[in-house]
């Protein structure tokens, strides 16, 4: 007998052999990363009066055995091979990638004792992958808008996934890993916590993942107010770095100079308990037209990881006509001695219109993930959006020009000696 499901899995022992079942009590479990998925499967294995016995197991293709794991089960691995040897790659590839088939496995197992044992194995693989994508419909008035969102996974394993638990977290795996190692420390020994916003998992429900492409709506259809808003963004994310240290290079973010467009914008608060864990993906303002029809009015991207703590989201629809941003480095200093590098900026607004505009201004501290606001002008409010990315309010009188201050510290560790 044998079952077909994230596993396939047959025990035996010597001449005897005995088909494991499936547990009913949890399907499958995938969790998604950016860069790999995570499957775990439940099966109920016999285990003969010799409390050995050797499991035979597809797994998702190109899945080699250091990839499989015991998650638990109350037993221990003794060997892992491939049956049939190493998986051997093509020396040059087709034009036309062939279907994917699963690795096939043996698992040996030794038990404390014979019985009936609930095995969970897992695997890693990068055979399933995802897309997110996001739309916000609005009428004439542009008062409100109906958010709405899907994830598109594509599942190349070679197996059908026919009942699966499905959540994702919006993060590399090993990064995943990493902040949740992080967190455990923090809470256990009270370590100084991360300004880093951590990633937290979104939970899709029970699906059927075929082979090919499975869609997977993210979220009910939510009303949303919309909200006109100026924008100035004048660098963007391109020169966020997150190395062991600072960048000290002293053209980054001046060479070349930053833009001086302002965007006009719809603002979308939100709802921070429908939104949790959504994932970053590109969104399209669509305006339905009094015969039926859509138009796009602007794109932009919702939810990344540079906004992950934001109370709101911005939607460009174009240049703002007779307002001009420019921003201007005062000063850079690098101070070894106490291990920090200090930058202070001036952000200007030119306001020629007739009326007063607020402004949002975007501003990103790109040197490093470590970082503190030393001061800001008082005019302003402050507010992290993500982990290198800040946000000003200003409001601007008519016919003004305007300007705040700001002074960002990016302080490191030391080397001890």
């Amino acid at each position: 007998m044998v079952m077909r499901a994230a596993l396939l899995v047959l025990v035996a022992c010597g001449a005897r052999t005995a088909a494991p079942v499936a547990d009913a009590r949890a399907p499958a479990t995938v969790i998604l990363y950016r860069d790999r998925a995570l499957v775990a499967q439940r099966v109920i294995a016999d285990v003969p009066p010799a409390a050995k016995a050797t499991i035979q197991l597809e797994v998702a293709a190109g899945v080699s055995p250091d990839d499989v794991f015991l998650v638990d089960g109350g037993v221990t691995i003794s060997d892992l091979r491939v049956i049939g040897g190493a998986i051997a790659r093509p020396a040059v590839e087709p034009a036309v990638a062939p279907p994917a088939k699963p690795t096939k496995i043996e698992l040996r197992v030794t038990a404390p004792r014979a019985g009936r044992y609930t095995l969970r194995l897992g695997y890693l693989t990068d055979r399933i992958t995802w897309e997110a994508a996001y739309t916000l419909t609005t009428t004439a008035e542009r008062e409100r808008g109906l958010l709405r969102g899907a994830v598109a996974v594509r599942n190349a394993t070679g197996l059908a996934l026919p009942s699966v638990r499905l959540s994702l977290v919006d993060s590399d795996h090993a990064l995943a890993r990493a902040r949740a190692a992080e967190q455990l420390s923090t809470k256990l020994v009270k370590t100084q916590a991360s300004t880093t916003p951590v990633a937290v998992p979104r939970e899709l429900g029970v699906i059927a993942l075929v082979e090919g492409d499975t869609r997977v709506e993210l979220l009910p259809e939510l009303s949303r107010e919309l909200r006109s808003v100026l924008v100035y963004d004048p660098i963007g994310t391109k020169l966020d770095r997150n190395l062991d240290y600072p960048v000290r290079d002293a053209s980054l973010g001046i060479h070349p100079p930053p833009s001086p467009h302002v965007t006009e914008s719809f603002e979308i608060k939100r709802d921070r308990k429908a939104t949790a864990g959504l994932p970053g993906g590109p969104v399209r303002l669509l305006e339905r037209r009094p015969d039926g029809s859509l138009a796009v009015l602007g794109e932009a991207r919702m939810f990344d990881s540079s906004t992950r703590v934001a109370e709101v989201d911005t939607v460009a629809l174009g240049t703002a006509e007779g307002v001009v941003g420019k921003r201007e480095r005062r000063e850079l200093t690098v101070d070894d001695d106490n291990a920090r590098i200090s930058e202070e900026f001036v952000i200007s607004i030119d306001n020629k219109r007739a009326r007063p505009i607020e402004v949002v201004l975007r501003e990103h501290l790109y040197r490093h993930q470590t970082w503190h606001l030393a001061y800001y002008s008082s005019s302003v409010v402050a507010k992290q959006e993500g982990a290198q990315q800040i946000s000003l309010r200003l409001q601007v009188p008519a016919k003004t020009k305007s300007r705040i201050l700001y002074v960002v510290v990016y302080p490191w560790k030391k080397p001890q000696r």
